[in-house]
């Protein structure tokens, strides 16, 4: 079959090793930089914004969202999901504001979604509790008009999970208008083989279960109108940069409005870290997806 099945397991680690591929700094120090990064931008966004903080969706501990409110909230407003990475366990919501305000300066809120993960939380959980995040946000915000996701490696999955979702089974029927998926994972089975599973413990079956190269619903006209961005750093890996193409063509063949934004001159961390700054690229997408909608 050829590709990672072939790859001898050292070469399967490094793939999925994404602060191994950047340039800038060596392993250790570009994920303590992107942690530092996050949190920092975070720590301003919750300085700057009108905050709903912790607001649970759930009773777990981890089932709290942060809500970052407009600057200047008209009667209803679109907000953007985000969707924290961190390989399903480490990060959480408190590391995940840091977008917020180049967004509530453009009438747009932010909702940051924390979930349970490993190893006290499981795949199966994870991607329920997601799920039922955005369930909560419709039944109990009548304000918001249109959601978009915006996941990030892990979150980037998550999302992508959401989007294959049968909402007849919440009750609720969400108004999804986009998401931009950024250097995620969307087949979770080569993970079963490296270090990443360790803490997630799963099964082939459980990561074929949450797969979302495996769950694509045939675009019905409401998620034909859902505008799909996956975006990929230069300096993800090649695994990386294969699955994000994988899921775009996968997308694509179903009848989904799906474009791909291959980002030049960052790496798997600043790719979203970048996102603090107004006249970054990919802000300026995510924008105009919002707001030309």
């Amino acid at each position: 079959m050829g590709g990672w099945r072939d790859m001898p397991a050292e070469e399967l680690e490094q793939q999925y090793s994404p602060s191994r591929w950047s340039p800038r700094m060596g392993p250790d120090e570009v994920i303590q930089a992107h942690l530092a990064a996050t949190a920092a931008g975070t720590q301003r966004a919750r300085a700057g914004s009108r905050t709903s903080l912790h607001v649970p969706y759930g009773d777990r501990d981890g089932e709290k969202l942060d809500i970052y409110l407009p600057t200047d909230p008209s009667e209803t407003f679109p907000v953007l999901v985000y969707i924290h990475g961190g390989y399903w366990q480490c990060l959480s919501k408190d590391e995940s504001g840091f977008a917020a305000p180049s967004l509530v300066s453009q009438g747009v809120g932010l909702v940051a979604v924390g979930y349970d993960i490993a190893p006290k939380g499981h795949m199966d959980a994870m991607v329920l509790q997601v799920r039922r995040s955005i369930a909560f946000l419709v039944e109990h915000y009548n304000r918001i008009r249109g959601i978009y996701l915006c996941g990030h490696s892990a979150g980037a999955h998550l999302a992508a999970m959401v989007l294959s979702t049968d909402w007849t089974e919440y009750g609720v029927m969400p108004d999804i208008k986009g998401a931009v998926l950024v250097s995620g994972v969307y087949d979770l089975e080569p993970i079963l083989h490296t270090y990443v599973n360790d803490a997630l413990n799963m099964t082939r079956e459980v990561a074929q279960r949450n797969s979302p190269l495996l769950h694509i619903a045939l675009a019905a006209p409401a998620a034909a109108a859902c505008k799909v961005l996956v975006a990929v750093a230069q300096h993800d890996s090649p695994e990386f940069r294969r699955q994000s193409r994988e899921y775009v063509l996968a997308l694509r063949a179903a009848g989904w409005s799906v474009s791909m934004l291959d980002l030049a001159g960052v790496d798997h961390f600043d790719i979203v870290e970048k996102l603090s700054e107004d006249s970054y690229i990919l802000t300026q997408v995510i924008l105009n997806m919002i707001l030309r909608a």
